[in-house]
């Protein structure tokens, strides 16, 4: 059992590691290569189970590599800001983009979701009560009016 015991700490410990370097900003290739991994797509499934094997943890790892993101565009927007203040269009398109990252980062850009509770009984309704206004209203002495429900 010993062993076991010490497989699965060995394997927490490797991904804490990859963990810490993904809200690093490093690479999936470069932490196989240094973690050890076969892969770079068997470093992000392993990255994937840690954080699905604990979901409280995952809240708060997803959190905190949001704001590391984050910080990482407001470096870049920084570095681009004064050269789109002077006309730059290149400067100007990648501020832009950056700034629509940032939104859709935070959840910014989801549309307002309207309630459209709709009962098709009454709307069928109201259409009929407006179509009999109408035929009454233009044709007075029209038979086709008798014809609507």
């Amino acid at each position: 059992m010993s062993a076991s015991r010490a497989k699965r700490a060995q394997v927490a410990e490797r991904r804490a590691k990859a963990i810490a370097m993904v809200l690093a900003g490093v690479d999936y290739e470069t932490i196989a290569d240094r973690l050890g991994y076969a892969s770079r797509g068997a470093a992000h499934t392993d990255v994937d189970r840690a954080l699905a094997a604990n979901l409280t943890d995952l809240e708060t790892s997803a959190g905190s590599l949001r704001e590391v993101q984050f910080m990482r565009y407001q470096r870049l927007l920084a570095a681009l800001w004064p050269k789109a203040l002077k006309g730059d269009l290149k400067a100007v398109e990648g501020a832009a983009r950056l700034v629509d990252r940032i939104v859709k980062l935070w959840g910014l850009a989801e549309p307002e979701r309207l309630d459209l509770n709709v009962d098709a009984q009454r709307l069928g309704d109201e259409i009929l009560a407006l179509l009999r206004e109408q035929t009454s209203d233009g044709d007075e002495g029209d038979e086709d009016a008798s014809d609507l429900p």
